[in-house]
């Protein structure tokens, strides 16, 4: 058991107005991963390296592509014990049309009991206390055994190219545990959805809009892939339903290009057209048997196609080549996670909040995927993903952050960690 004194001694080390300075520090820093203006991760996360340095961290950093490094900072307490990692990223989105905000997008304004600006929220805050929370607890003086690892991540908005560069590197080869640092409104997540993004793209014949038998429209065909992917999402609504923590499965038609280079004409059938999709998964479906459903969609929208312009011409008694083309391209694949309730690493969580927030732990699971998802599937690491941040806000303009839950959170990281790393023998 751990004693109150103990449990105590870490929460005065929480020093709310360093993680507030802190947070505001990243925030005034833009990392939108933008090459064209010159703004990437790099100034982020050299910030969070070096104040980690001064409090006496190892500091490693790995350059993943120009202007984008991960930076490790690793607390190697002695070879026993468990391994746990905070993750969090340092790139966020776009802030979009800046006259839309009513704050400074990077100005970390506070206002009441709220910060603003984008990564407020997603999840440089978060970030900030994860950073706070490694902090207090060694400076607490807290008995504990095994390592703590704070992976400090580059492009999680995009591709995850960090924490895949982190694995290749082999920092993740002896985590036993993550917590992933994104804001789930103090959420326990054990859960996230699965993401599998696919491109379709038909190809035609381009003709004047005023003469389209003298070409071959793709429009047919995007119609038809859509209303194939709504039934695909029917058909998995009834096959899984509705999972506790993730809700329903999802096919998502994203983006329609038409013309896939140049600007669109209204007198122009365009000679190709792309179909973005987005699915989102969850327990129960196996990407495997989706992938082989998306390529037969293609194969039987093509056919159908086909059919269709053979058809209308034989009754214009029209003789052209109907040779249109659907083919499908696979962008991503992230599978769906899910931790045990028993596992070491979520008794510690809800411990942990039952502690700080004096109320009962919430369950639930994260509609999107995280970092975390490639920890969970390639390395087999339990994984908890949980922060401070209304769910709703990321990506919104006038992002923001409660400071008090902000404060909260970082109280709870540091309750995980100090009962996820005690002592087996003393607990």
């Amino acid at each position: 058991m751990i004693q109150p004194e103990v449990i105590q001694r870490v929460l005065r080390e929480v020093d709310p107005d360093e993680l507030i300075s802190l947070t505001r520090d990243l925030v005034r820093i833009n990392s939108v991963w933008d090459p064209a203006k010159g703004t990437s991760e790099q100034l982020a996360s050299e910030l969070a390296g070096n104040w980690a340095e001064a409090y006496g961290f190892e500091v490693e950093m790995d350059q993943v592509a120009s202007g984008r490094p991960n930076t490790i900072i690793t607390w190697d307490i002695d070879s026993g014990g468990r391994h746990l990692m905070f993750e969090g990223h340092t790139d966020v989105v776009t802030p979009g049309d800046i006259s839309a905000w009513h704050y400074d997008p990077f100005g970390a304004e506070i206002v009441g009991k709220r910060m603003y600006g984008r990564g407020t929220n997603d999840t440089k805050g978060n970030l900030a206390a994860m950073l706070v929370a490694m902090k207090s607890l060694r400076q607490s003086g807290a008995e504990l055994t095994g390592k703590i690892i704070g992976g400090v991540l580059c492009d999680e908005e995009d591709q995850m190219i960090g924490v895949q560069d982190f694995i290749r590197r082999g920092h993740a080869d002896s985590i036993t545990g993550a917590i992933i640092c994104e804001p789930q409104d103090g959420l326990i997540c054990i859960s996230q959805k699965g993401a599998l993004r696919a491109k379709f793209v038909v190809t035609g014949r381009m003709s004047h809009g005023a003469m389209p038998l003298s070409g071959l429209n793709t429009a047919p065909a995007v119609a038809r892939l859509i209303d194939g992917l709504h039934k695909m999402e029917l058909n998995a609504i009834r096959e899984v339903g509705y999972d506790e923590f993730l809700g329903w499965p999802s096919f998502t038609p994203t983006a329609i290009m038409a013309p896939v280079v140049g600007p669109p004409q209204l007198n122009v059938i365009p000679s190709m057209a792309e179909l973005l999709v987005d699915i989102r998964t969850v327990s129960g479906q196996v990407h495997g048997d989706i992938r082989r459903s998306l390529i037969e969609l293609a194969k039987d929208v093509e056919e159908n196609t086909r059919k269709y312009y053979k058809e209308y011409d034989d009754i214009i008694t029209l003789d052209r080549a109907r040779d249109i083309g659907v083919n499908v391209e696979f962008l991503a694949d992230r599978p769906c996670t899910f931790t045990d309730k028993m596992d070491p690493l979520v008794i510690a969580a809800d411990w942990a909040t039952r502690q700080v927030s004096q109320r009962g732990a919430v369950y639930a699971g994260v509609p999107g995927a995280t970092d975390g998802t490639f920890l969970w599937s390639l390395k087999d690491i339990p994984i908890v993903t949980m922060g401070a941040g209304d769910r709703q806000v990321a990506h919104q303009v006038d992002e923001w952050v409660d400071l008090d839950q902000l404060i909260e959170t970082a109280k709870i990281y540091a309750l995980i960690a100090l009962h996820y790393l005690y002592p087996r023998d003393s607990s």
